[in-house]
């Protein structure tokens, strides 16, 4: 389990570190090398996978969508998969330690791998929400709606001056 100290950083590293790394990952997809966003589908696996799932079961799923044969339509999944895989490869390798310094080092090797998987689970769900809101920005974008569900605002109509409620039609 990991302790309410650890949970505290993955928390504010999700919200500055992960955060603007999620979206810059999708977007260099999307917008840099003209890939399509994802599609419903593969976000719904994602949502799934990241939901009670070990690391193991999440690299697993990753590599298994990565190999999988897509159509030449659908190429972007393949490269979506293939890069998410080469980040949580770095992270689980590398950052956690050095850059994110989660891990205790301390530990005894099964005690660190079993810590290690844990953390980045977490690591992986924060990843993949922001990664999965910003896909949905870009993908209303492509249809070239609003990114927000809210409303558009509606402008002022010409009789802006008009009273808005009987008591104050009656004064005029």
């Amino acid at each position: 389990m990991l302790s309410p100290e650890q949970m505290q950083k993955i928390w504010d590293i999700s919200d500055t570190t992960i955060y603007r790394e999620a979206v810059a990952f999708i977007h260099r997809l999307v917008k840099s090398e003209g890939y399509d966003p994802l599609p419903p589908s593969q976000v719904r696996g994602l949502l799934n996978i990241t939901g009670n799932s070990s690391y193991t079961q999440i690299e697993t799923f990753i590599i298994h969508q990565r190999d999988r044969d897509w159509t030449p339509r659908q190429r972007n999944i393949k490269v979506f998969y293939t890069e998410l895989e080469k980040i949580f490869i770095a992270m689980r390798s590398q950052r956690l330690r050095r850059e994110f310094h989660l891990v205790d080092e301390q530990a005894p090797p099964q005690v660190l791998r079993q810590q290690v998987d844990m953390l980045m689970v977490f690591i992986v769900r924060e990843f993949l929400q922001h990664l999965i809101a910003e896909n949905n920005v870009l993908v209303q974008e492509k249809k070239g709606q609003h990114a927000t569900p809210y409303p558009k605002r509606p402008t002022q109509s010409p009789r802006q001056n008009t009273p808005t409620n009987s008591k104050e039609r009656q004064t005029r």
